[in-house]
């Protein structure tokens, strides 16, 4: 495949994402639609509720969910280590890797809701290679990829249990935990 085989993926812009989606389902212009689009694929915001016109931290949920077909190739962000391939009640299946910034500590991407994870535990990845395919284990009631960026909040690093917080974290104490997934691409990506 190439670039030209995949839908561009539509912009994370907050106002957007937040327009009332009654506001933009009555008058269906193409910019409407696209906004509707948007809402649609970033379907649960960082830390958001789980309610389609959310902001930010308005809820306990620490990535972004992306609606995705059942099917759809998962790549890994950047390179690192598997640290884990998992299954749980909350994420299903679900794929952990850890990355190490020389300057800015170790970071932990987590993928949920995984069909199939077609890595193992202790195997090195390279940027975008397939590690699973979009499905709808654990908590779903539709097919999407749960993305997540978290920070190593210990001295020592161990198996890691993707940051869950049980009440919404003020900015500060989320920024100690974790990353906003597109923040993390817009900083790291090569």
């Amino acid at each position: 495949m190439s670039d030209d085989d995949f839908v561009p993926i539509p912009r994370y812009d907050l106002l957007e994402l937040t327009t009332p989606l009654t506001s933009l389902a009555g008058n269906l212009t193409s910019e409407n639609i696209r906004i509707i689009t948007a809402k649609l694929y970033y379907s649960t915001r960082f830390f958001g509720a789980y309610d389609l016109d959310s902001g930010e931290f308005t809820g306990t949920h620490a990535g972004i969910d992306l609606k995705l077909p059942i099917g759809t190739p998962v790549g890994a962000l950047t390179g690192g280590r598997v640290q884990a391939v998992r299954t749980d009640d909350r994420l299903g299946l679900h794929v952990i890797i850890e990355h190490h910034h020389p300057t800015d500590g170790t970071f932990f991407s987590v993928y949920g809701h995984l069909d199939v994870a077609s890595v193992r535990a202790g195997q090195d990845v390279t940027p975008g290679q397939m590690i699973g395919t979009v499905g709808t284990t654990g908590q779903t009631t539709a097919p999407h990829l749960h993305l997540q960026i978290d920070r190593l909040a210990d001295a020592e690093p161990s198996i890691h249990v993707p940051y869950h917080p049980s009440a919404q974290p003020s900015a500060l104490e989320a920024a100690r935990f974790t990353v906003h997934p597109l923040r993390f691409i817009q900083t790291y990506r090569r």
